[in-house]
């Protein structure tokens, strides 16, 4: 439901996961194999020694500023992967800190509220075998997320009619349309056959 690409999401996870099991490897054959720590001291010197207090003042400044250039870099391109997740799920359905017309005040619709709502006008219906009800951020607007697993032999379309019209229903109810996605789960309780979206 949020804009994060999961593919990239989870090749960047495996990526991290897989240097930090290296590093964490590397740091343990380092301390308990004196052969490892012999080829560690080897491989490290050449590249350590511009950072260190008697390295030359023009070799060191071009060390530390390839070091502080890498962790800015990386700072940026977390911080870029920060500002472009969906957001997830959010407490509030609706917020309103007064209008254009200039009435005061605020009004906050709880998602828990709307989830209880939809869950009651829904799961009372005799096609729903089960439902969970989701409220998202997505772009910065709120959305629904609605999952039915159906009743054996409940059609989807007289299903996604029967949701839609209690959407229709909250949407006249709240003042305003929220984007919903509806989920059935093909088949009926205990199939195997893939969902449909609507």
């Amino acid at each position: 439901m949020n804009a994060t690409n999961r593919v990239v999401g989870r090749i960047a996870l495996v990526v991290v996961g897989l240097a930090l099991l290296v590093a964490g490897a590397g740091a343990v054959l380092v301390q308990t194999v004196p052969a490892a720590a012999g080829i560690w001291h080897d491989l490290a010197r050449p590249g350590l020694t511009d950072l260190g207090t008697r390295a030359a003042e023009e070799a060191s400044l071009v060390a530390w500023t390839a070091v502080l250039g890498g962790a800015v870099v990386v700072g940026v391109l977390a911080l870029v992967v920060l500002s472009t997740l969906g957001g997830g799920r959010t407490g509030t359905v609706v917020q309103d800190d007064g209008g254009a017309d200039g009435v005061a005040g605020s009004v906050r619709i709880d998602a828990a509220a709307v989830q209880h709502a939809l869950s009651s006008a829904i799961g009372a219906l005799p096609q729903v075998a089960s439902l969970a009800v989701d409220v998202y951020r997505v772009r910065g607007r709120r959305a629904v997320r609605i999952r039915v697993r159906p009743r054996r032999g409940a059609g989807p379309r007289e299903l996604t009619e029967r949701v839609e019209a209690v959407v229709a229903d909250l949407d006249a109810l709240l003042g305003e349309r929220l984007p919903v996605l509806l989920e059935i789960a093909r088949g009926g309780v205990g199939s195997g056959k893939p969902d449909r979206v609507h």
